[in-house]
Protein backbone atom coordinates (compact mmCIF):
# COMPACT_ATOMS: atom_id res chain seq x y z
CA UNK A 1 0.00 0.00 0.00
CA UNK A 2 1.36 3.56 -0.92
CA UNK A 3 2.41 6.02 1.68
CA UNK A 4 -0.23 8.76 1.62
CA UNK A 5 1.04 12.02 0.86
CA UNK A 6 0.20 14.30 3.85
CA UNK A 7 1.78 17.43 2.26
CA UNK A 8 -0.23 17.08 -1.04
CA UNK A 9 -3.60 16.13 0.66
CA UNK A 10 -3.33 19.41 2.55
CA UNK A 11 -2.39 21.43 -0.26
CA UNK A 12 -4.93 20.37 -1.78
CA UNK A 13 -7.87 21.31 0.73
CA UNK A 14 -6.36 24.60 1.19
CA UNK A 15 -6.02 25.10 -2.77
CA UNK A 16 -10.11 23.86 -2.57
CA UNK A 17 -11.36 25.98 0.38
CA UNK A 18 -9.92 29.03 -1.67
CA UNK A 19 -11.62 28.07 -4.89
CA UNK A 20 -14.92 26.98 -3.00
CA UNK A 21 -15.02 30.64 -1.56
CA UNK A 22 -14.25 32.80 -4.90
CA UNK A 23 -16.61 30.58 -6.62
CA UNK A 24 -19.50 31.66 -3.79
CA UNK A 25 -18.81 35.76 -3.89
CA UNK A 26 -18.38 35.28 -8.31
CA UNK A 27 -22.02 33.32 -8.02
CA UNK A 28 -23.73 35.67 -5.19
CA UNK A 29 -22.46 38.78 -7.71
CA UNK A 30 -24.21 36.76 -10.95
CA UNK A 31 -27.26 36.38 -8.37
CA UNK A 32 -27.73 39.75 -7.53
CA UNK A 33 -27.77 40.77 -11.06
CA UNK A 34 -30.40 38.53 -12.01
CA UNK A 35 -32.59 39.09 -9.27
CA UNK A 36 -32.87 42.87 -10.69
CA UNK A 37 -33.62 41.35 -13.93
CA UNK A 38 -36.41 39.66 -12.42
CA UNK A 39 -37.63 42.46 -10.30
CA UNK A 40 -37.88 44.36 -14.00
CA UNK A 41 -39.95 41.26 -15.01
CA UNK A 42 -42.19 41.89 -12.38
CA UNK A 43 -42.62 44.99 -12.79
CA UNK A 44 -43.76 45.05 -16.64
CA UNK A 45 -46.21 41.82 -15.40
CA UNK A 46 -44.33 39.10 -17.35
CA UNK A 47 -44.68 36.91 -14.38
CA UNK A 48 -44.59 33.20 -15.81
CA UNK A 49 -40.98 34.98 -17.19
CA UNK A 50 -39.80 35.47 -13.89
CA UNK A 51 -40.59 32.13 -12.27
CA UNK A 52 -39.01 30.70 -14.82
CA UNK A 53 -35.97 32.96 -13.92
CA UNK A 54 -36.25 33.01 -10.17
CA UNK A 55 -35.70 28.81 -10.09
CA UNK A 56 -32.54 29.16 -11.54
CA UNK A 57 -31.82 31.60 -8.92
CA UNK A 58 -32.94 29.50 -6.27
CA UNK A 59 -31.24 26.28 -7.82
CA UNK A 60 -28.14 28.71 -7.87
CA UNK A 61 -28.84 29.98 -3.72
CA UNK A 62 -28.57 25.87 -3.05
CA UNK A 63 -25.12 25.70 -4.38
CA UNK A 64 -23.92 28.32 -3.22
CA UNK A 65 -25.03 26.86 0.55
CA UNK A 66 -23.78 23.40 -0.68
CA UNK A 67 -20.22 24.67 -1.52
CA UNK A 68 -20.32 26.49 1.88
CA UNK A 69 -20.84 22.78 3.57
CA UNK A 70 -17.76 21.13 1.42
CA UNK A 71 -15.84 24.16 2.78
CA UNK A 72 -16.48 23.13 5.78
CA UNK A 73 -15.88 19.65 5.56
CA UNK A 74 -12.44 20.80 3.81
CA UNK A 75 -11.02 22.92 6.35
CA UNK A 76 -12.42 20.01 9.08
CA UNK A 77 -10.16 17.36 6.85
CA UNK A 78 -7.20 19.95 6.74
CA UNK A 79 -6.86 20.61 10.26
CA UNK A 80 -7.16 16.72 10.60
CA UNK A 81 -4.68 15.24 8.26
CA UNK A 82 -2.42 14.30 10.61
CA UNK A 83 -5.18 12.03 12.23
CA UNK A 84 -6.01 10.71 8.90
CA UNK A 85 -2.23 9.92 7.92
CA UNK A 86 -1.84 8.07 11.26
CA UNK A 87 -5.42 5.92 11.70
CA UNK A 88 -5.35 2.72 9.54
CA UNK A 89 -9.00 2.91 9.54
CA UNK A 90 -11.59 5.87 8.81
CA UNK A 91 -12.17 7.84 12.21
CA UNK A 92 -16.29 7.81 13.54
CA UNK A 93 -15.61 11.14 13.64
CA UNK A 94 -14.85 11.88 10.23
CA UNK A 95 -17.08 9.78 8.38
CA UNK A 96 -19.51 12.38 7.67
CA UNK A 97 -16.55 14.78 6.09
CA UNK A 98 -15.11 12.04 4.18
CA UNK A 99 -18.39 10.71 2.69
CA UNK A 100 -19.55 14.64 1.86
CA UNK A 101 -16.62 15.48 0.29
CA UNK A 102 -16.47 12.40 -2.07
CA UNK A 103 -19.82 12.96 -2.63
CA UNK A 104 -19.53 16.41 -3.79
CA UNK A 105 -16.59 15.61 -5.93
CA UNK A 106 -18.53 14.86 -8.80
CA UNK A 107 -21.34 17.57 -8.29
CA UNK A 108 -19.55 20.73 -7.74
CA UNK A 109 -16.82 21.87 -10.30
CA UNK A 110 -14.03 22.34 -8.09
CA UNK A 111 -11.20 20.58 -9.34
CA UNK A 112 -9.19 20.12 -6.65
CA UNK A 113 -12.05 18.08 -5.24
CA UNK A 114 -11.42 14.55 -7.36
CA UNK A 115 -7.79 15.19 -6.03
CA UNK A 116 -8.70 14.91 -2.81
CA UNK A 117 -11.57 12.01 -3.73
CA UNK A 118 -8.37 9.89 -5.33
CA UNK A 119 -6.42 10.34 -2.11
CA UNK A 120 -8.84 9.59 0.28
CA UNK A 121 -9.52 6.22 -2.54
CA UNK A 122 -5.49 5.25 -1.58
CA UNK A 123 -5.88 5.63 1.78
CA UNK A 124 -9.79 3.95 2.80
CA UNK A 125 -9.98 1.98 -0.70
CA UNK A 126 -12.16 2.31 -3.74
CA UNK A 127 -15.45 0.17 -2.74
CA UNK A 128 -15.77 3.47 0.01
CA UNK A 129 -15.40 5.76 -3.04
CA UNK A 130 -18.05 4.45 -5.13
CA UNK A 131 -20.22 3.99 -2.55
CA UNK A 132 -19.53 7.57 -1.11
CA UNK A 133 -20.43 9.15 -4.92
CA UNK A 134 -24.18 7.21 -4.63
CA UNK A 135 -24.47 7.67 -0.76
CA UNK A 136 -24.75 4.19 -0.39
CA UNK A 137 -24.00 4.27 2.84
CA UNK A 138 -25.92 6.94 3.46
CA UNK A 139 -23.20 8.93 5.69
CA UNK A 140 -23.48 11.81 3.85
CA UNK A 141 -24.57 14.87 5.36
CA UNK A 142 -28.10 15.13 4.77
CA UNK A 143 -28.23 18.98 4.31
CA UNK A 144 -25.80 19.14 1.41
CA UNK A 145 -27.78 15.99 -0.29
CA UNK A 146 -31.00 18.47 -0.23
CA UNK A 147 -29.20 21.30 -1.61
CA UNK A 148 -27.51 18.90 -4.59
CA UNK A 149 -30.58 17.26 -5.34
CA UNK A 150 -31.77 18.23 -8.99
CA UNK A 151 -35.83 18.15 -8.07
CA UNK A 152 -37.45 21.32 -8.98
CA UNK A 153 -38.48 23.95 -6.37
CA UNK A 154 -41.64 23.97 -4.70
CA UNK A 155 -43.80 25.99 -6.11
CA UNK A 156 -44.32 27.96 -2.74
CA UNK A 157 -40.51 28.89 -2.65
CA UNK A 158 -40.75 29.84 -6.14
CA UNK A 159 -43.29 32.37 -4.98
CA UNK A 160 -41.76 33.19 -1.45
CA UNK A 161 -38.69 34.07 -3.45
CA UNK A 162 -40.93 36.66 -5.99
CA UNK A 163 -42.19 38.33 -2.92
CA UNK A 164 -38.72 39.09 -1.40
CA UNK A 165 -37.27 39.59 -4.84
CA UNK A 166 -40.24 42.67 -5.25
CA UNK A 167 -39.93 43.70 -1.60
CA UNK A 168 -36.20 43.79 -2.21
CA UNK A 169 -36.99 46.53 -5.34
CA UNK A 170 -39.86 48.01 -3.91
CA UNK A 171 -41.91 46.36 -6.98
CA UNK A 172 -45.53 46.57 -6.13
CA UNK A 173 -46.61 42.72 -6.46
CA UNK A 174 -47.98 40.20 -4.51
CA UNK A 175 -48.23 36.22 -4.97
CA UNK A 176 -51.28 34.97 -6.51
CA UNK A 177 -53.41 32.71 -4.45
CA UNK A 178 -53.45 29.43 -5.31
CA UNK A 179 -53.41 25.58 -4.06
CA UNK A 180 -49.20 25.44 -5.45
CA UNK A 181 -49.58 22.03 -6.49
CA UNK A 182 -49.04 22.80 -9.87
CA UNK A 183 -52.15 20.41 -10.73
CA UNK A 184 -49.22 18.05 -12.59
CA UNK A 185 -49.20 20.39 -15.80
CA UNK A 186 -46.04 20.43 -17.62
CA UNK A 187 -45.12 23.98 -16.31
CA UNK A 188 -43.39 23.11 -13.19
CA UNK A 189 -46.76 24.06 -11.47
CA UNK A 190 -46.28 27.88 -12.98
CA UNK A 191 -49.68 29.35 -13.46
CA UNK A 192 -50.99 32.61 -15.21
CA UNK A 193 -53.04 35.03 -12.95
CA UNK A 194 -56.17 34.24 -13.10
CA UNK A 195 -58.39 37.51 -14.20
CA UNK A 196 -61.04 37.75 -11.43
CA UNK A 197 -62.59 41.21 -12.73
CA UNK A 198 -66.16 41.26 -13.91
CA UNK A 199 -66.50 40.88 -17.80
CA UNK A 200 -66.81 43.77 -20.32
CA UNK A 201 -70.18 42.53 -20.93
CA UNK A 202 -71.63 42.74 -17.48
CA UNK A 203 -69.83 46.05 -16.95
CA UNK A 204 -71.61 47.62 -19.65
CA UNK A 205 -74.73 46.48 -18.46
CA UNK A 206 -73.93 47.54 -14.87
CA UNK A 207 -73.19 50.33 -16.44
CA UNK A 208 -75.99 51.19 -18.56
CA UNK A 209 -78.73 50.33 -15.58
CA UNK A 210 -76.27 52.53 -13.17
CA UNK A 211 -76.72 55.53 -15.63
CA UNK A 212 -80.92 55.11 -16.16
CA UNK A 213 -81.08 55.35 -12.13
CA UNK A 214 -78.94 58.66 -11.83
CA UNK A 215 -80.87 59.86 -14.86
CA UNK A 216 -84.39 58.99 -13.23
CA UNK A 217 -83.09 60.23 -9.60
CA UNK A 218 -82.19 63.48 -10.99
CA UNK A 219 -85.45 64.20 -12.53
CA UNK A 220 -87.54 63.35 -9.19
CA UNK A 221 -85.15 65.52 -7.61
CA UNK A 222 -85.89 68.61 -9.82
CA UNK A 223 -89.46 67.99 -9.65
CA UNK A 224 -89.71 68.04 -5.73
CA UNK A 225 -87.13 71.26 -6.06
CA UNK A 226 -89.86 72.90 -8.43
CA UNK A 227 -93.23 71.80 -6.02
CA UNK A 228 -91.56 72.83 -3.44
CA UNK A 229 -90.65 75.58 -4.56
CA UNK A 230 -93.85 76.43 -6.16
CA UNK A 231 -95.77 76.02 -2.77
CA UNK A 232 -93.87 77.68 -0.49
CA UNK A 233 -93.21 80.78 -2.57
CA UNK A 234 -96.01 82.70 -0.56
CA UNK A 235 -95.42 81.14 3.33
CA UNK A 236 -91.78 82.08 2.61
CA UNK A 237 -92.94 85.84 1.51
CA UNK A 238 -93.39 88.05 4.90
CA UNK A 239 -96.79 89.70 4.99
CA UNK A 240 -96.53 93.74 4.20
CA UNK A 241 -97.70 94.34 7.41
CA UNK A 242 -94.32 92.83 8.98
CA UNK A 243 -92.23 94.66 6.74
CA UNK A 244 -94.35 97.64 7.55
CA UNK A 245 -93.97 97.14 10.82
CA UNK A 246 -89.71 96.37 11.23
CA UNK A 247 -89.29 99.92 9.13
CA UNK A 248 -91.36 101.54 12.25
CA UNK A 249 -89.30 99.58 15.00
CA UNK A 250 -85.97 100.67 13.13
CA UNK A 251 -83.99 103.35 14.83
CA UNK A 252 -83.37 105.06 11.64
CA UNK A 253 -87.42 105.67 10.32
CA UNK A 254 -88.61 106.74 13.81
CA UNK A 255 -90.84 109.40 13.64
CA UNK A 256 -90.97 112.30 16.52
CA UNK A 257 -94.34 112.56 18.39
CA UNK A 258 -96.17 115.50 17.84
CA UNK A 259 -96.33 117.72 20.51
CA UNK A 260 -98.99 120.50 20.81
CA UNK A 261 -98.76 124.14 20.34
CA UNK A 262 -99.84 126.09 23.17
CA UNK A 263 -98.55 125.40 26.17
CA UNK A 264 -100.69 124.26 29.22
CA UNK A 265 -101.29 127.44 32.19
CA UNK A 266 -100.93 127.12 35.61
CA UNK A 267 -104.24 128.32 36.14
CA UNK A 268 -105.37 126.45 34.06
CA UNK A 269 -103.64 123.46 35.62
CA UNK A 270 -104.90 124.53 39.32
CA UNK A 271 -108.42 124.96 37.79
CA UNK A 272 -108.52 121.35 36.34
CA UNK A 273 -107.20 120.43 39.62
CA UNK A 274 -109.69 121.95 42.26
CA UNK A 275 -112.78 119.85 42.85
CA UNK A 276 -116.11 120.55 41.69
CA UNK A 277 -118.22 122.44 44.32
CA UNK A 278 -121.70 120.99 45.18
CA UNK A 279 -124.85 122.42 43.54
CA UNK A 280 -127.44 124.63 45.86
CA UNK A 281 -129.87 122.25 47.14
CA UNK A 282 -133.19 123.86 46.30
CA UNK A 283 -135.46 124.21 49.29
Amino acid sequence: MPSFPLNKFKTELKLASNRLQFLQAKQQSLSAKARRDIALLLENGKLASAEIRVESIIRDDLHIEAMEIVELFCELLHARAAIIDQATELDRGLCEAVHSVIYASSRIQVKELPHIRDILGLKYGKELVKNALVNADELVNGKLLKKLSLDPPAPKLVQLYLKEIAAAYSVDWAPQDGDGDGGGSPSFGFKEPVDTATPPEALSSINSDADEADARNSKDTAADQEEGSDAGIGQLSPPPTHKTQARSTSPAAAKPVPVSAKPISASTKAASSKPKADPPSKE
